[in-house]
């Protein structure tokens, strides 16, 4: 008999996270779901990992090269039986409720939940450095804590992997089309602590084109101000001196925070690179 439930994760080099993840999934208070792991080429000791689990609910799917996040994923909810399709991340870790939050909602006629995305803890204060990427209101679709209902998401033909960034944005924009999409607090997921590096800075410049495609298909106006994306940015390439103003946020209280600090000029001017580069390609003007 089917399972009423699918997890579908995607994981790639995920070694020093994926354990903790799994072990929260293993730990639910509602026993009707299986797990379906989409390994995208993991190069570390991800996979072995996964294969010291016993747990029959657990299956795993292994990737032959690097397919990307979206691709991996559809693949993951084209495997899944469950009616409904919950997702996290692979360096997350859920509640014991966390599936049996999502099923209310479902219950109360959603045909998707969006659950409480925590960064580090409740009280935590970010620093200039770090990753921040929590969900406390909902409205962000974001795929380390949200479920869709299975034929909601076949609908609308899955995630897309013509895109590189906010496919999972891109997908919840398309399905609150369809019906109404819900935000549940008692869901609850964490994500652990992310340093940003400069290296991983210089890199992240491209997700902006994300946004460029979001903004052209949905009029999402996220980042952006009448046409103008992330203006202080644009701002700060003609006035490097105001990259200093932000010294004065209270972010800084590392040394990674102050090491970061000189490469953000260069950041700015990449992003803009991407964001022209999108514009061309998807007929949109954005400055």
């Amino acid at each position: 008999m089917s399972p009423l439930v699918s997890v579908v994760i995607c994981v790639r080099n995920g070694e020093k996270y994926i354990k903790g993840c799994i072990n929260s999934l293993l730990n639910q208070t509602f026993k009707d779901y299986e797990i379906i792991l989409a390994n995208d080429a993991s190069t570390d000791r991800t996979l072995r990992i996964i294969n010291e689990f016993r747990d029959q609910r657990i299956k795993v799917l292994s990737n032959n090269e690097c397919l990307g996040i979206a691709k991996s994923r559809n693949i993951g909810i084209k495997h899944a039986n469950g009616k409904y399709i919950f997702c996290t991340d692979a360096d997350c870790t859920v509640s014991k409720t966390w599936i049996e939050e999502g099923l209310s909602c479902f219950a109360a006629g959603c045909v998707g939940v969006e659950g409480q995305l925590i960064y580090v803890s409740e009280n935590y204060q970010p620093t200039f450095s770090t990753q921040f990427m929590d969900n406390k209101t909902g409205g962000h679709f974001m795929t380390g804590n949200v479920a869709y209902r299975k034929d909601m998401i076949k609908e609308i033909g899955g995630f897309n992997e013509k895109i590189n960034h906010f496919a999972d944005r891109d997908l919840g924009l398309r399905v609150v089309k369809l019906g109404k999409v819900c935000f549940n607090k008692n869901m609850t997921a964490v994500h652990p602590l992310v340093i940003q590096t400069p290296k991983g800075l210089i890199k992240s410049a491209s997700r902006i084109e994300g946004r460029v495609y979001l903004f052209k298909r949905f009029d999402d106006r996220v980042s952006i101000s009448w046409r103008v994306v992330n203006p202080f940015n644009l701002a700060k390439i003609f006035f490097p001196e105001l990259t200093l103003l932000t010294l004065f946020s209270g972010r800084f209280k590392r040394n990674e925070d102050y090491r970061l600090l000189p490469f953000t000029y260069l950041y700015a001017i990449l992003e803009r690179l991407h964001i022209w580069k999108a514009c061309a390609k998807y007929r949109v003007f954005l400055i």
